[in-house]
């Protein structure tokens, strides 16, 4: 298993010093060295979930791994950085490649051996449970980069190939049935989906069962969102950290409310891509 880790850490130490260089490279386009960045924050924060396995296995040596490196496959993935690391030496880069170069690490063993690793650790070492998440949102940020570009359709559809790496629990609430059904087939690729017509039986859902995140309708028979809110906050002080509400017709004071309770609200009727990034930025916020 040490030998696993220890290669784990020289990939992800090299991969975020690739992405810091490729945003570097990028720096007059703010949009794209923006994406890069991030990706190397994260590969960062990969590098240091592996030297904490290191001490997980330093205090549990009787850890061992039931599969060994494959010297071929191991090859092949430090090949992909060379080419990248070659070509920002010699300047011939460009996005087409960067992005061919991100999905290969996407399709590799690579993230297949990191999976296993954290698998392996958690039962003895519980902090690891909590890195699937951010592992997915790493996945979510790639998705989302390549929904704004031009060519990115096929992209994401051999991104969509990928397993996911961890399911979190979105609750969504709304009197509309319609709505329910576009919005649970919209965002069940990120998440399990589970809804509510009524602010009552959310509020029944979301006290018996963990929920990353609740996207309510505020205007609901019954209960309406704000209520429902109110309600849950009494039981959890902190659940406007995972709180989206949406309204067709929100008061002044409602929106007022809203504001100061800092929880972002989605105007019906919005475009689907508004629920998305307002999914993935609670996500991010929950997961990190």
């Amino acid at each position: 298993m040490k030998n696993l880790v220890e290669w784990l850490i020289y990939l992800e130490d090299r991969a975020s010093r690739v992405y810091e260089a490729l945003a570097a490279a990028f720096g007059e386009d703010a949009h794209f060295s923006e994406f890069v960045s991030r990706l190397a924050e994260d590969e960062a924060m990969h590098f240091h979930f592996m030297n904490s396995a290191l001490i997980c296995l330093k205090n549990n040596p009787h850890l061992v791994s039931e599969i060994e490196l494959n010297q071929k496959e191991t090859e092949l993935i430090e090949q992909g950085l060379e080419k990248i690391e070659s070509a920002i030496e010699l300047g011939s880069l460009n996005k087409s490649l960067i992005l061919e170069f991100i999905l290969n690490c996407e399709y590799s063993e690579w993230n297949d051996i990191f999976l296993y690793v954290i698998n392996s650790l958690k039962a003895n070492c519980p902090h690891f449970k909590v890195i699937g998440p951010s592992i997915q949102n790493h996945h979510r940020i790639i998705e989302e980069f390549l929904r704004e570009i031009s060519n990115g359709s096929d992209y994401i559809q051999r991104l969509k190939e990928l397993s996911p790496v961890w399911r979190e629990r979105i609750l969504v609430v709304d009197d509309a049935e319609p709505i329910l059904d576009l919005l649970s087939t919209v965002l069940s690729r990120d998440a399990n989906i589970e809804t509510a017509s009524n602010g009552k039986e959310a509020f029944k859902m979301a006290c018996s069962a963990y929920y990353a995140v609740i996207i309510s309708d505020i205007d609901m028979p019954e209960m309406n969102g704000i209520a429902f809110y109110q309600e849950l906050k009494q039981q959890y002080e902190d659940v406007g950290n995972r709180f989206i509400f949406m309204s067709r017709a929100a008061t002044d004071h409602m929106i007022e409310y809203i504001n100061h309770e800092n929880i972002p609200l989605l105007k019906k009727p919005f475009a689907l891509t508004e629920v998305r990034k307002a999914l993935y930025k609670k996500l991010s916020e929950v997961t990190l």
